[in-house]
């Protein structure tokens, strides 16, 4: 244990040294024909198992890797775009914006939208991208046209920390590999949409390796005044080897974007491409800056990655023509790093994989917002002045064995997380919450042999409220979007215990696979609309826990590949997402009569709970692509109608097809979504409508897009592209 712990004090040396010996076959203190030597590492930042069963994965469950050629076929706009068509996901709109959309995988949520529940984790190679104030997700901020792979771990994410309750995502960026290479692709398209990328990229004869891209996107959009534009730079520079390696990151991004909201019904079925809260935007600004690197050492290997970012945005809503409307701006300045060390003890034929480390952030989020009554006559006072230190530090461990055919896998993790917040404008409201958890998580996977392997889990996981979650969790001070912050009740943090089980075919060229599970949830965070009229907000109310939800479900995926490189695919998802405890969930529909108590077994709202989805892809010896993606999303309950007492929101089905022709260096393609116009709504809620005559309570809709062609251009340079 002594040599462990020397080897332990040494990563830190060793991340010092690191330059030197990065490529240079730095030697081995373990026998040359060792069976414990970890496997050189292909890409740092991964939050998946690196390789073998020596490496402590502690995950058995459904892991799915989506490559670059998957991520760009479709030209997406934001990474949900690339989500949408796997199992169990979904996405919605309720903001009316491409580049706003929320993400919904078992029940659980990913999110650009303040105010909604955060339950799955998202990461850029490594780092997590959840923001400190309300753990949600800038989607438009991420660098999805320099991506490499999509890694997507389904399920329980016990040891990936906070808000990974029903998955994780991570995106691997693109790094130089063999000669110099590059490309530069334009595109336009409806709606008067273009934009340019490019990059570059090589790895040096002695293994220095780097890339460096930028893009820049416009539209104007198909609603009225929905126009967006977005600019990045990205770079990666690094030098990995077999035994060590480290790589540095930096990447910038800007995203503008005019929102156009929900519909009253009224207005949605017979002008969809309506905004009636024009002037509605978010300017979005962030950047990323990273060190990772890694060390052999002995028979084990330790790793770090430490990281910077910042981001900034300022939003605005046009509220409706009674209520002022309202101005956000936020900050967030994040510091943070993790650390860790894997290596083998060898046990008998085989070895116990360990792995341990720290994780850990502090950050700095600033909240200012402001009533806006100028459309009065008035002026706009600021309302809320807010600075708040967030900070987490975790542990965690994790240990595997093989005995013969079967993988047994266990993990702790423990969390400690801090929320202290400053109020500028009244200090005697200043106020401090601390949560803390550790979390279990075991696992076996078994060879059943011809191509079939079985797996189950169980494991709890665990969710702080975030700063706004905290901040606005009194009943009788409801809060205006963006909430206003203050000392509040106490709000529980959430944890959730799943098990899960399934199998895998993989023969040739045909790969199965099925998994079922069951979540328990206790203390769900909910945002309760308040009876309580508070001017200035779309939506007025306060986060509070529900006692017991529940998520039930069962994902099954198929994939055929024929010919020299053709495929089809399919899967289905069933996804029962209900409230399991009694809960007074106020909703407008009560001035009309209708009551909203809520009982066990009634659905969550915006869960839809069968979803069927299938593609094709064809790829000819002549250069000639072509693929088609096809998606039916089955019906959903309506928010503020949590006691289900409405009629659904409608399924729907869409297609999106996809063609290109690659000569040379040189591919035209283009691709065309919702080809037959479909027109369906992704997202339904219930308000007045102060605009028509007597104010009646209405469904708002946001409308699903109409079909848009885009027509892309790609010239090659250099290495082949593949």
């Amino acid at each position: 244990m002594a040599r462990r712990l020397r080897l332990v004090v040494s990563l830190f040396l060793g991340a010092v040294a690191l330059p030197r010996s990065v490529g240079a076959q730095v030697p081995d203190s373990a026998k040359a024909d060792s069976a414990y030597m970890l496997p050189p590492i292909e890409v740092v930042g991964s939050i998946l198992p690196l390789a073998g069963v020596n490496v402590g994965s502690g995950i058995a469950g459904v892991v799915t890797k989506l490559d670059w050629s998957q991520v760009d076929a479709t030209e997406p706009k934001v990474l949900p775009d690339v989500l949408r068509q796997q199992s169990g996901m979904s996405t919605y709109d309720n903001v009316g914006s491409p580049y706003k959309v929320n993400v919904s995988t078992r029940g659980f949520y990913a999110s650009p939208v303040v105010g909604t529940p955060q339950g799955v984790s998202v990461f850029v190679d490594g780092v997590r991208v959840n923001e400190p104030d309300a753990a949600e997700v800038n989607f438009d901020l991420l660098p999805i046209e320099h991506v490499k792979r999509v890694e997507i771990l389904s399920g329980n994410g016990t040891l990936l920390g906070r808000n990974s309750l029903g998955g994780s995502i991570n995106l691997v960026t693109r790094r130089g590999e063999g000669p110099p290479s590059g490309e530069i692709e334009l595109m336009g398209g409806t709606y008067g949409s273009y934009s340019v990328e490019a990059s570059a990229g090589a790895r040096t004869k002695r293994g220095l390796d780097y890339y460096v891209g930028g893009n820049y996107n416009y539209e104007n959009g198909w609603r009225q005044s929905t126009r967006a534009d977005q600019w990045q730079g990205f770079l990666n520079v690094g030098k990995l080897g077999q035994t060590s390696g480290i790589r540095g990151q930096f990447f910038f991004s800007h995203s503008y974007a005019r929102t156009a909201g929900s519909l009253p019904f009224s207005v949605y079925e017979v002008k969809p491409d309506s905004n009636l809260t024009d002037g509605d935007y978010e300017d979005l600004n962030g950047l990323q800056a990273a060190l990772a690197g890694y060390r052999q050492m002995g028979s084990g290997r330790g790793s770090f990655n430490v990281y910077y970012r910042y981001t900034d945005a300022n939003r605005f809503n046009v509220n409706q023509e009674a209520d002022p409307d309202t101005q956000n701006d936020a900050t967030n300045s994040v510091f943070g790093g993790t650390i860790d060390y894997r290596f083998a003890v060898p046990v008998g034929n085989s070895a116990i994989g360990l792995r341990f480390g720290i994780d850990g952030s502090t950050a700095s989020s600033k909240v200012q917002l402001y009533a806006d009554s100028t459309k009065f006559g008035g002026t706009s006072e600021l309302t809320t002045d807010v600075q708040s230190p967030v900070s987490d530090i975790a542990g965690f461990a994790l240990a595997d064995y093989a005995l013969g055919r079967v993988k047994l896998s266990a993990g702790l993790r423990y969390d400690y997380v801090t929320i202290p917040f400053h109020n500028l404008i009244d200090p005697a409201r200043d106020t401090t919450s601390n949560y803390s958890r550790l979390d279990p998580r075991v696992s076996v996977d078994m060879d059943a042999g011809h191509g079939v392997s079985l797996f189950a889990s169980l494991g709890t996981s665990f969710r702080a409220p975030s700063l706004i979650e905290v901040a606005c969790a009194d009943p009788e001070e409801p809060c205006p979007l963006p909430y206003a912050l203050g000392d509040d009740p106490p709000i529980a943090p959430v944890t959730v215990t799943t098990i899960e089980g399934g199998a895998r075919y993989q023969s040739g060229s045909l790969s199965l696979t099925g998994t079922a599970y069951y979540s328990d949830v206790k203390n769900d965070i909910y945002l309760f609309p308040s009876p309580t009229v508070v001017e200035g907000s779309l939506l007025e109310g306060y986060f509070g826990n529900l006692d017991k939800t529940r998520r039930v479900g069962v994902e099954l995926a198929g994939r055929y590949a024929f010919g020299e490189a053709h495929s089809v695919y399919a899967n289905y998802a069933y996804t029962r997402a209900t409230f399991q405890s009694a809960a007074e969930i106020f909703s407008i529909l009560e001035d009309d009569g209708i009551d909203n108590t809520v009982e066990p077994g009634d659905l969550l709202p915006l869960v839809p709970m069968h979803q069927f989805k299938g593609g094709v892809n064809l790829r000819f010896d002549f250069g000639l692509r072509a693929g088609a993606d096809l998606r039916w999303v089955g019906e959903q309950v309506y928010q503020q109608d949590e006691a289900n007492n409405m009629p659904k929101l409608p399924s729907y089905f869409v297609a999106d097809l996809r063609a290109g022709w690659e000569v040379g260096k040189w591919e035209i393609s283009g691709v065309v979504n919702n080809v037959f116009n479909t027109t369906y709504a992704t997202f339904g809620t219930f308000n007045v409508n102060q605009g028509a005559p007597g104010q009646p309570i209405e469904r708002f809709l946001t409308p699903g897009y109409a079909p848009q062609f885009r027509l892309i251009v790609t010239r090659a340079f250099g290495a082949d592209r593949d």
